[in-house]
C-alpha cells in the first residue's frame, strides 16, 4: 500500500510537471502568434496575457480558496487553454507574416490563454502547500519548472510541440484526484504551520513580500539583461532559474527559512557587485536570488492560513511590475519616484472614504492598501508606456472598478457594499488627483 509521504511527493511532481508544460504551452501558442503576425501587432496581445496571467492571479487565488471552486480550478484550466489551442488551430495554422489577419485574433487567442494560465497556478499554489503542510521542498520544486517550461517553450515553438504540451496536460489532468480537499479532510492552520497574528501584522508582512518579490523579479531581469538571448542560452537561463527555486526549497527545509533568506541575499548582492568586474557572475546570481522563491511562499502561507490561494496569487501579481521596471533600464530613476507619487495619495484619499464610511475592520482597511498596489502601479506602467489617452485612461479605470469591487466582495461578503466601496473610493481618488492636475496646469499659466 502506498504510504502517504509517496502519494504527498507524487502529487507535487505531478503539480511541477504541469506546471512546466502549462508554462511551455503559453509561450509556445504566444510564439506562433508572434511567427503569424509579427511584432507590433502582438503588443496589445501579450499586454493582455500578462495582465490575465499575472495580475488576475489574487482574484483567481480568492477561489482557489474556496472549497467550493477548488477542485473546478484545475479542469476550467485544462478547458481555457484547449480552447486556446483550439481558436490558434483555426485561425492561424496556415498563416504567415504576409497573411492579411484580423488584430482581434491574437485577442481571442491570449484570454483563454491568460485566464487558464492564472487559474492553474493559483489552483497549484494551493493544492501543494495543504498537501505538503507547507513544505519549502515541495512548493519549490513545484514553482521552479514553470522557467524552464518558458524556455523549452520559447525554443521549440512549433504547431506540434503545442499539441504535445496540451495531450500531456490533458493525460496529466485525468490520471486521478490532485490532492482535492473535501468537507470530510478539512485543512488545519497547524498543517501548515500558521502563525496567528493580527489582521494589521498579516497585511504588512504580505506587503515587504509583495515589494521583496518586486525587488526580485527586477533583479533577476537585471542580471540576464546583458545576455544574449539564443536558443541555447534562453534554456540555460531557464534552468538556472529552476534550479535556484527547486534548491532554494530544499536548503530552506535544513537550514530554516530566515537563514537561507540570508544567505541568498548575501550570495544576490556579492555577485551584483561582482558582476561588473566578472562577467559571468550572473549565473550564480540568478541560482541565490531565486532560491528565495520558496522562502517567501512559506511565510506568505504562514501568515494567512485559509488564504494560501490568496497568497500565492499576492506573490504572482507582484512579479510584473518588477519586471516592468526592469525593461525600462535607465528610466528606473524616474519612473519610481513618479509611481511612489500616485500611489501614496490614492491609498491615503481611499483609506479615508472607506473610514468616511464607518469601515472600521483592520481585514478591510489593510486589504484596501494592498489592492491599490496591485491596480495603481500597473496602471500608471501602462500610461507611461503604451497609451495615456484619455480612453486608455477611462478603460484602465473602469477594469480597476471591476477588480476592486470583486476584491472588496472577498472580504465584506456582500455585492451592494463592495461595489459602493470601489466606486466612490475611485471616484473621489480620480477627481482628486484631476483636480491636482488642472490646479497645476491653471499655476503654470499665470506664473
Amino acid at each position: 500500500m502506498r504510504s502517504e509521504a509517496t502519494s504527498t511527493w507524487l502529487l507535487t511532481g505531478r503539480g511541477a510537471l504541469l506546471h512546466f508544460l502549462v508554462d511551455g504551452l503559453c509561450i509556445c501558442c504566444l510564439y506562433l502568434l508572434l511567427s503569424a503576425y509579427g511584432g507590433p501587432v502582438l503588443v496589445g496581445s501579450f499586454i493582455l496575457y500578462n495582465v490575465l496571467a499575472f495580475l488576475t492571479q489574487p482574484l483567481t487565488g480568492m477561489l482557489a480558496d474556496s472549497r467550493r471552486f477548488l477542485p473546478m480550478l484545475l479542469p476550467l484550466a485544462v478547458t481555457l487553454l484547449a480552447i486556446a489551442v483550439v481558436l490558434a488551430s483555426l485561425l492561424l495554422a496556415n498563416a504567415s507574416p504576409t497573411t492579411h489577419l484580423s488584430p482581434v485574433i491574437p485577442l481571442l487567442v491570449a484570454f483563454p490563454l491568460g485566464m487558464g494560465n492564472s487559474l492553474f497556478h493559483v489552483w497549484g499554489g494551493k493544492i501543494v502547500a495543504i498537501t505538503t503542510g507547507n513544505d519549502a521542498r515541495a512548493l519549490g520544486l513545484f514553482v521552479s519548472t514553470g522557467a524552464f517550461g518558458l524556455a523549452v517553450g520559447m525554443w521549440l515553438h512549433s504547431w506540434w510541440a503545442l499539441y504535445l504540451f496540451l495531450g500531456l496536460i490533458a493525460l496529466l489532468a485525468v490520471m486521478g484526484p490532485m490532492g482535492l480537499i473535501s468537507p470530510t479532510n478539512p485543512v488545519r492552520p497547524s498543517a501548515i504551520g500558521a502563525i496567528s497574528l493580527k489582521p494589521q501584522f498579516v497585511w504588512g508582512i504580505l506587503m515587504l513580500l509583495m515589494g521583496f518579490v518586486m525587488f526580485r523579479s527586477f533583479i533577476g531581469e537585471t542580471f540576464t539583461a546583458n545576455v544574449a538571448k539564443s536558443g541555447v542560452m534562453m534554456l540555460l537561463i531557464g534552468g538556472l532559474a529552476m534550479a535556484g527555486k527547486a534548491i532554494g526549497g530544499w536548503v530552506a527545509n535544513g537550514f530554516g527559512l530566515f537563514s537561507t533568506f540570508n544567505i541568498a541575499i548575501a550570495g544576490t548582492v556579492s555577485c551584483l557587485l561582482l558582476k561588473g568586474l566578472i562577467s559571468w557572475m550572473w549565473i550564480p546570481g540568478l541560482l541565490f536570488i531565486n532560491g528565495t522563491m520558496a522562502v517567501t511562499l512559506c511565510w506568505a502561507n504562514k501568515v494567512s492560513p485559509g488564504r494560501e490561494g490568496l497568497s500565492f496569487g499576492l506573490l504572482a501579481a507582484a512579479l510584473m511590475p518588477g519586471y516592468m521596471l526592469a525593461m525600462a533600464g535607465a528610466e528606473t530613476s524616474f519612473i519610481i519616484p513618479r509611481l511612489f507619487l500616485t500611489l501614496v495619495p490614492t491609498i491615503a484619499i481611499e483609506l479615508a472614504v472607506l473610514w468616511m464610511l464607518r469601515e472600521r475592520r483592520a481585514d478591510v482597511l489593510w486589504s484596501s492598501v494592498v489592492v491599490n498596489i496591485l491596480t495603481n502601479i500597473p496602471l500608471n506602467l501602462f500610461v507611461i508606456y503604451i497609451s495615456g489617452s484619455w480612453m486608455a485612461l477611462l478603460i484602465g479605470e473602469l477594469l480597476v472598478l471591476l477588480v476592486e469591487t470583486l476584491w472588496y466582495r472577498y472580504f465584506v461578503g456582500e455585492w451592494r457594499r463592495a461595489f459602493a466601496y470601489s466606486a466612490l473610493c475611485n471616484a473621489i481618488s480620480f477627481l482628486i488627483g484631476l483636480l491636482v492636475q488642472l490646479f497645476i496646469l491653471l499655476t503654470d499659466k499665470i506664473l
